[in-house]
């Protein structure tokens, strides 16, 4: 009988569960076995960088990763990305894993949950951070928000949990900025559950310490243009909102075109049911909208100079999939229990779509590879060059590669060498 009980769990969703999260592991380092290092991957791995740890990059906190990346850096040196590559990918299996922890305690199905998780595993839909070891920064604080946001959905706040909601909640902002949406709807949950007061008392370090940081440090850097001047200011911020949820959540399926649906169909449902809803056991559901809405305001109100094209960009579009998975969870438990066909259908629909993802992966995975290996080359032959002349004044201010390495100087790259992390290429 035990046997047999054990043999079940191994079959059964969650047993599917942990082993999709293994595999997925495997088969997204090797689906991203021909990536190097790109764009901000340099921003924290140049040396004179180091120690950086309270500058912003690019309006974000990413001091975690200032202080991992180096660490990595000096143990493995540069000669494989993989090592990098891996940080990144276990920030998104952790965000899969809770998003799946989160459906099942919002009454989702538990095959429903199994397969939703599945397709944020695979979400080829935001296949650049995927494949990008700097996203590490970015995916690792959702992952902490979201791990918040189960820890205040609990019937008693006991010691443990106290600890580490303040531990994880004050070092996810320190991961990026994309914690905030993520904490602000785990602060919803903890209102619900625990009252107001409570909650802001568990949350004050790391508001306290998050704005110590803003007003004394990032408000010396520069930061992209943003702001509301004028009614077409906001007009544009409020499209550019539109914008990230119908392009992101379009971004998972054949048409982007498509992503208006599931958004409008969110936006019903949260509007619908919210005022009977929002004290059941479908709380996360409704506090992870708010968090999305405050995303997207956020990042409309700070990038929508940037144009429209920008909205539905997959950075975006991870986020505003993975904060509106439970909502979905919901809405197809609901479809799945009208029968066996309803059920079928639904399970079906969500393998075809994991499928359609996977596939953007790999072909994601092909393109940025290919963008990627002429960065490679330039750095590579500018190091050669470095190496041979390197009391060349020119040679070390000059910038291998400025459209996708910009931080990349070849004084950067003959220190790399010189400490053993970078080893010329012979061609």
């Amino acid at each position: 009988m035990p046997t047999r009980l054990h043999a079940r769990r191994l079959t059964g969703p969650t047993g599917v569960h942990f082993a999709a999260l293994a595999v997925s592991f495997f088969a997204i380092l090797w689906i991203g076995r021909d990536q190097w290092f790109f764009g901000d991957d340099w921003a924290i791995l140049v040396p004179r960088n180091d120690g950086a740890i309270m500058v912003p990059h690019v309006g974000h906190w990413n001091l975690v990763p200032a202080v991992v990346f180096p660490l990595v850096r000096n143990g493995l040196g540069l000669g494989s990305y993989l090592p990098f590559l891996a940080l990144a990918v276990l920030a998104h299996l952790g965000v899969a894993h809770l998003v799946w922890r989160i459906l099942r305690r919002v009454g989702t199905n538990d095959w429903v949950a199994t397969g939703l998780s599945v397709v944020i595993m695979l979400l080829g839909a935001a296949s650049e951070n995927l494949l990008w070891a700097f996203q590490f920064g970015f995916m690792g604080a959702v992952a902490l928000g979201l791990a918040v946001v189960l820890l205040f959905d609990q019937p008693r706040l006991r010691a443990p949990i106290v600890i580490a909601i303040v531990v994880c909640s004050l070092l996810a902002p320190m991961f990026s900025g994309t914690a905030i949406p993520v904490l602000a709807a785990a602060g919803v949950v903890g209102w619900i559950r625990h009252g107001f007061l409570r909650t802001a008392a568990l949350l004050a370090p790391t508001a306290l310490t998050y704005l110590v940081w803003f007003f004394l440090v990032a408000r010396n850097y520069p930061t992209p243009h943003a702001g509301i001047e004028s009614v077409a200011d906001l007009g544009m911020v409020l499209l550019f909102a539109a914008a990230m949820y119908a392009g992101g959540l379009g971004r998972a399926f054949p048409l982007i075109a498509i992503g208006v649906i599931p958004a409008a169909i969110a936006g019903v449902w949260f509007f619908a049911t919210i005022r009977k809803g929002i004290r059941t056991a479908a709380a996360p559901a409704y506090a992870l909208v708010v968090g999305s809405a405050v995303f997207v305001l956020l990042t409309a109100y700070s990038r929508s100079t940037f144009g429209l094209s920008v909205a539905a960009s997959e950075r975006y579009a991870y986020v505003t999939i993975v904060l509106l998975t439970p909502v979905f969870g919901v809405l197809l438990t609901a479809l799945a229990r009208r029968g066996r066909p309803y059920f079928a259908s639904t399970m079906v629909f969500l393998a075809l779509l994991a499928g359609f993802n996977a596939f953007l992966l790999v072909s994601g995975a092909a393109a940025q590879a290919s963008r990627e290996a002429s960065s490679q080359v330039r750095i590579e032959d500018a190091l050669a060059r470095v190496i041979q002349n390197p009391t060349d004044p020119s040679l070390l201010a000059s910038v291998p590669d400025p459209q996708w390495a910009p931080d990349v100087t070849g004084f950067d790259l003959l220190e790399l060498y010189r400490s053993g992390q970078l080893a010329p290429v012979h061609r």
